[in-house]
């Protein structure tokens, strides 16, 4: 079973992107994600059961318990991680992001290939199996590195040029700022304004006023009218 949630190129990415790491080695799920610092804006595509799911509960909370998240490897030059890396089998079950997250999915192993620009993480494959007996072993793992520059470099030639279009036609027509583009690229997930306020790391009152702002610039009264509008510009 899979989902895709983008269309066009980006989905032919995906698609290329999920069909390659099955061919090389065995996973129960995969999941692909355009990752900002500090925000997961759920601009991702997932295969496998409860990716979905697991995707929208680990974007409202649990991120910030995973060891593996993206912000605890900004400063290093680590391309693949994996739960066995970081601590026995016994010590990962013992954590919170296992016995709240992992475990009710259905899911015991995690691999996350990271993609970097600049230095800086933009996007995380994240590799599940069910199987405790199953983990991803120093072979696999070196498979992994050796494919990820391949990867990291169809990423920066095909999908986020796509990206950096929107932004630049919503900066360019609407007169956005960048932290207002970032307000908005989340907002278009249907994120709630909790979340958004969160993830964003700033309070209620400056999300709405930069809210405020971008309704203002687009035209529009409210998150539904703001997501209606935009996603027609932006097909």
């Amino acid at each position: 079973m899979s989902d895709f949630s983008k269309s066009g190129i980006t989905e032919d990415f995906q698609i290329e992107l999920f069909g390659l790491v099955q061919r090389l080695l065995p996973v129960d799920a995969i999941r692909f994600n355009i990752y900002v610092p500090h925000i997961d804006l759920n601009q991702d595509a997932g295969f496998g059961s409860n990716v979905d799911q697991m995707t929208e509960r680990y974007a409202r909370k649990f991120w910030q318990f995973d060891p593996m998240h993206p912000t605890n490897f900004e400063d290093k030059d680590t391309l693949v991680v994996t739960n066995s890396m970081l601590m026995t089998d016994f010590a990962w079950q013992k954590t919170r992001i296992f016995q709240e997250f992992f475990k009710p999915g259905g899911y015991f192993h995690d691999a996350d290939v990271f993609f970097r620009q600049e230095g800086r993480i933009i996007a995380v494959l994240t590799l599940l199996r069910n199987d405790p007996l199953q983990f991803f072993t120093e072979r696999e793992t070196q498979l992994l590195i050796k494919i990820q520059p391949f990867i990291q470099y169809s990423l920066s030639n095909v999908y986020l040029p796509k990206r950096v279009h929107d932004r630049t036609s919503l900066s360019a027509t609407y007169d956005l700022t960048v932290r207002e583009l970032d307000v908005v690229e989340l907002a278009l997930t249907g994120a709630s304004n909790k979340i958004l306020s969160k993830q964003l790391k700033i309070s209620m009152p400056t999300l709405r006023t930069h809210m405020q702002n971008i309704y203002t610039k687009v035209g529009v009264h409210s998150n539904s009218e703001l997501i209606s509008k935009l996603m027609t510009m932006l097909k």
